[in-house]
């Protein structure tokens, strides 16, 4: 077990991290996040839900300590007199050490088995981490894209707000209509209320990402995630041997399967009972009518082997060895389905990088240029103010049908990420930063 003096054998920018990491997690304190592997690494260190699992290695580790070793021997003391019969001060006086030794390799099978636990153990808390990193970057991902809209919503906002200037300084003079004004004011009203409630939405998924980092509710939590689209069309695909050696999932899966084999080898070994070696020292006292009153001391070793007529753990052997079974059948079946689904997921990425390209290329370009020119055409009196608002809300259409298709990219890159397995790890860090509690 590592503690605090190994830190000065961690690299640079891994003190950097986890300083960054740890400095906001105090009260009063603001956490900047650059990036979801951050927040990722940050869940790791805080989530409750991930510390309760945690002590699980811990006790598997103890349990391998404890394993192998030998029973407790046994002292046996008993002493006899004639106080009842003859009364001739005739008894005997005797220790007796009793030991048991295993016939088989019990001892180092148990041993083994142990070891198998503390790996499943790992594996489990393995898993854990896998499925809370999902959650976070999808998290992210849904709490950009509430941040994305607010500003959005905003932005055309703004726009309207400058309608809105325009129009009132037109009435002053008397050359547009107070009711033009008001129908601006209140699709101004409106756009309002729209920025609201994204507000809201957006302050729902901070409390909710706040909740997986492990972080008390009014403290101050910002993350600098862009939604962007990569330029290129993301083709590269990963060979299926190396999906499963960074499946979590997978490696408890054969974890099991060793534990499993480890089971049944002990219930194997347990077939044989103990041998109890017997080693004993007895005082005596006996009456001869020639020679009277004489004492003699005894030493000796005994030796007791049960006779195995019928095995005492058939029933376990079998329940160890449909235990070996369901786990490699579970391995198989997971073997299957991380193939399907890496196979759906680089699908489904590809599909919505498409659609998200197009959402975002050309034709959103058009209707800013269209928005552009309308709001000049209104302001030379060549168009009306329904027409231009009209306008205004075809773009927010777009742009809020672009954020979607944007997102859903993102959301099956997540998941193609959550498939593939492709998690920042913790452990090492651990290790070497902190002691174990």
């Amino acid at each position: 077990m590592t503690t605090l003096k190994n830190f000065s054998q961690i690299k640079p920018f891994t003190i950097a991290l986890f300083a960054v990491l740890c400095s906001g997690t105090g009260e009063g304190k603001e956490v900047l996040l650059l990036s979801t592997d951050e927040a990722i690494r940050l869940a790791f260190l805080n989530n409750h839900d991930l510390q309760i699992t945690e002590p699980r290695v811990e006790e598997a580790e103890s349990r391998l300590l404890l394993s192998g070793r030998l029973a407790n021997p046994e002292v046996e003391v008993s002493a006899k007199g004639d106080s009842f019969g003859n009364d001739e001060n005739e008894g005997n006086f005797e220790v007796a050490v009793r030991q048991s030794f295993p016939l088989s390799s019990r001892l180092r099978r148990e041993r083994e088995l142990r070891k198998r636990q503390v790996t499943t153990a790992e594996a489990e808390l393995a898993s854990h981490r896998w499925e809370l990193a999902a959650k976070v970057e999808k998290t992210v991902i849904g709490l950009a894209a509430a941040n994305q809209r607010t500003k959005g919503q905003r932005a055309i906002m703004g726009v309207n707000a400058e309608i809105v200037s325009f129009l009132r300084e037109q009435v002053t003079r008397g050359e547009a209509s107070s009711l033009d004004l008001a129908q601006a004011e209140l699709t101004g009203r409106a756009m309002e209320q729209k920025a609201a409630e994204f507000a809201t939405k957006e302050k729902s998924k901070t409390l909710a990402l706040k909740q997986l980092l492990g972080m008390e509710a009014d403290e101050d939590l910002s993350i600098a995630r862009k939604l962007d689209i990569p330029e290129e069309e993301p083709k590269k695909q990963i060979p299926l041997e190396k999906i499963v050696r960074r499946r979590s999932d997978h490696a408890l899966a054969r974890a099991r399967i060793d534990e499993a084999d480890a089971a049944l080898n002990l219930e194997r070994s347990n077939r044989f009972p103990d041998v109890e070696v017997n080693f004993f020292v007895e005082r005596e006292r006996s009456s001869y009518p020639s020679a009277g009153l004489d004492r003699n001391t005894l030493a000796g070793l005994g030796f007791s082997i049960p006779i195995p007529f019928r095995q005492r753990n058939a029933d376990d052997m079998e329940q160890a060895r449909f235990d070996r079974i369901e786990a490699e059948a579970t391995s198989e079946a997971l073997r299957f389905r991380v193939r399907n689904e890496y196979a759906q997921a680089f699908r489904a990425r590809l599909d919505a990088w498409r659609l998200a390209k197009e959402a975002s290329g050309e034709i959103l370009q058009l209707a800013e240029k269209n928005v552009a020119d309308f709001q000049a055409a209104y302001r030379q009196g060549q168009t009306s103010l329904l027409q231009t608002q009209r306008v205004q809300e075809q773009l927010l259409e777009l742009k809020n049908a672009a954020l979607e298709a944007i997102v859903n990219y993102h959301l099956a890159k997540a998941r193609l990420r959550e498939v593939v397995g492709d998690y920042p790890k913790m452990e090492s860090i651990l290790k070497q930063v902190s002691p174990r509690k």
